[in-house]
């Protein structure tokens, strides 16, 4: 899991339930999504996980790249103020790669950068 220090990416809230992530990140204003980290080794399971929570486009590439427009592009099919990523099981994301690890953290960090320069729009990864 990333380092505590990045906040402003990056928010740990073990055993949180949807409830509370809500009143954090209160919808409709703020767009919540959750995936399981146990079910998220690796970065092919990451793709089909973040593809499915973000209902991103059927010709969405399952590369970084694509990833990184993906979630820039979150905006255009989902309007709202912030996007959360809750991750239940966060112990196990990503567990059995963590250069992939690395890599995600960079797309994410550069997606939040994006979504709040450009859109206005927040991002945040909670580790659950």
């Amino acid at each position: 899991m990333p380092g505590a220090g990045d906040k402003a990416l990056f928010l740990r809230l073990p055993g949180a339930k949807a409830e509370e992530i809500a009143e954090l990140f209160p919808p409709p204003a703020h767009f919540i999504t959750y995936i399981d980290g146990a079910a998220v080794p690796d970065k092919a399971a990451l793709m089909e996980a973040l593809a499915a929570a973000f209902s991103f486009p059927a010709y969405f590439g399952k590369n970084w790249d694509a990833l990184l427009d993906c979630l820039r592009s979150l905006p255009d099919g989902i309007p709202a103020k912030g996007y959360v990523l809750a991750v239940k099981n966060s112990g196990s994301f990503l567990s059995a790669a963590p250069a992939d690890l690395e890599a995600f953290t960079e797309i994410a960090a550069e997606a939040k950068k994006f979504l709040a320069e450009k859109a206005g729009a927040g991002f945040r990864i909670v580790f659950l």
